[in-house]
């Protein structure tokens, strides 16, 4: 299948007031990255987002709890917009309900910003506008197509509108200053926590900008077990890309060991995949902005006696850090005979090739030049380009001619795992713009699930969905594509860009997590 032109999915207007929201939250490190996110696995967990109407227009949540005349769901969020368009009454709710959670002492987004007192508040006006009217936050991509996801934290129009209206008239309080915001809820954890495993040894750094490591977490399991939930708690986030776990047998435990004694950076370089001669199915996972994951009741991943989990860790050195030791929590059931569906991850990938525009010009521009650079910097392994495109009938002439800066690409794969599609996720780099995924895309039984209309690489959120879909043998899945060269660093060398490991390079690739009763 060839690949599809498609407009951009967001307007002009939209494009330029969401960079300015960028620019003065990165120019005045006042806010951006808040609230928490989706769910934490490559595949199951979290509750996450639901129907929405289009990128540029108003967005109503819809979760599996009540919803009020106004539109504002009961769970999460405030459960109406009510008073007399006051702080106290208005936007003290909102702000408990929907920001104070995570802008806390200690909070993900209190690095970035502390709503502790209704002053902080009035302090931070003109960022919370600029941020509540974009919907830059509370972060939830997935909108536009997308089906019913748990646990929505979108604010409605009705709340949005409140907000703005409190301050355009001059953000003024009718309480004391020093009123503290009492949150309505923590920012999600881990509820239960049987097992915290460190890494075998702790990263040490490296000269490599992308620099893809594996370590051994050993539960040091004496008898098979269902975990039903986990967290991946990364530890120098300025460094920590993504994570991928592997379920392997104990033998990974002495051929890791001996790969990891031959590098004192710490762990051993795995682009790809584990980088062991051993099978690696894939376990779980976590991307920026993802919650800990817990599975719906009933359901588990299991690991026998001896069983470990290799975690493959990317990490982008821009910067130098103390040494890495990123943790796994994991909560396991009480009773580990009992009879629990299994969980199951299954992976799909679709082209990712993005010319030069036809302003850029360089040796890297050539495909040939640009694919034989990535193979130099990650090895064949950890560059897929030419076996994405050929499971998917693709080859780069198919998108040479995408020079204006917009690139997209659509693959369409049979479904290989069967059972019940509990969750999904989308998985983008830094100048994706946005992602959908659709099961059986023109034909009967069509439906989305998944759209983002403005990708954002911070919140790689993994959606729960609220009403399952029943997978079975003849089902397709569609994966489509589109990114923007104007997101790119300007200061980067031009160049083709492929699918590939590093951050500056690209991918498309989606998981789907399956409960199999």
């Amino acid at each position: 299948m060839g690949s599809v032109a498609a407009p951009f999915p967001f307007s002009a207007d939209d494009r330029f007031r969401r960079s300015l929201v960028v620019a003065a939250v990165v120019a005045l490190a006042v806010l951006v990255a808040a609230c928490g996110a989706g769910s934490g696995e490559a595949a199951t967990d979290s509750r996450s987002p639901e129907t929405g109407t289009d990128a540029d227009e108003g967005i109503e949540p819809t979760t599996t709890e009540a919803v009020s005349s106004e539109g504002v769901s009961s769970g999460g969020q405030s459960s109406a917009v009510a008073g007399d368009g006051g702080f106290a009454s208005t936007v003290q709710p909102i702000i408990e309900s929907s920001c104070a959670g995570c802008h806390t002492t200690g909070g993900p987004g209190a690095f970035h910003m502390e709503l502790l007192t209704a002053a902080d508040v009035v302090g931070s006006a003109p960022f919370i506008a600029a941020a509540v009217e974009t919907r830059f936050m509370p972060p939830w991509p997935a909108a536009g197509a997308s089906p019913a996801f748990h646990d929505d934290r979108r604010l409605s129009d009705a709340e949005i509108e409140a907000v703005l209206a409190w301050i355009d008239a001059g953000a003024e309080l009718d309480v004391d200053a020093s009123t503290p915001l009492e949150p309505a809820a923590a920012a999600p954890s881990l509820v239960e926590v049987d097992l915290e495993l460190p890494p075998h040894e702790p990263y040490e750094g490296s000269l490599d900008v992308d620099d893809y490591r594996c370590f051994i977490y050993d539960p040091q399991l004496s008898e098979a077990q269902w975990l039903i939930g986990y967290e991946f708690v990364p530890d120098q986030t300025e460094i920590v890309h993504h994570a991928i776990g592997y379920h392997m047998s104990a033998e990974a435990v002495a051929a890791g060991l001996a790969r990891s004694a031959e590098d004192p950076t710490g762990g051993w370089q795995c682009y790809g995949s584990s980088g062991l001669d051993l099978p690696d199915p894939l376990f779980l996972g976590w991307a920026p902005g993802q919650d800990p994951t817990t599975l719906p009741e009933g359901a588990g991943l299991r690991l026998e006696a001896g069983d470990v989990i290799v975690m493959q860790i990317h990490y982008h050195n821009e910067i130098e850090t103390d040494p890495d030791l990123s943790t796994l929590r994991l909560d396991l059931a009480d009773d580990p005979d009992a009879d629990l569906d299994r969980v199951e991850t299954t992976e799909y990938l679709a082209p990712a090739e993005i010319p030069c525009t036809a302003f850029e010009e360089g040796p890297l521009c050539d495909r040939d030049a640009a694919l034989a650079d990535a193979i130099a910097r990650f090895g064949r392994e950890g560059v897929q380009a030419d076996f994405v495109n050929r499971i998917c009938g693709v080859e780069p002439a198919d998108f040479a001619g995408m020079t204006d800066g917009i690139a997209t690409s659509e693959c369409t794969l049979p479904v290989y795992e069967f059972g019940e599609l509990i969750a999904v996720l989308g998985h983008q780099h830094e100048i994706g713009s946005s992602f959908t995924m659709t099961l059986n895309k023109g034909r009967e039984g069509e439906r989305v699930l998944l759209d983002i209309p403005v990708w954002d690489f911070d919140w790689q959120l993994n959606y729960e969905l609220v009403e399952p879909v029943e997978l079975v043998p003849g089902d397709l899945v569609t994966l489509e594509c589109a990114w923007d060269r104007d997101l790119r660093d300007p200061d980067l060398e031009p160049r083709w860009i492929v699918w590939a490991d590093g951050t500056d390079d690209e991918m498309c690739f989606a998981t789907l997590t399956l409960r199999q009763r």
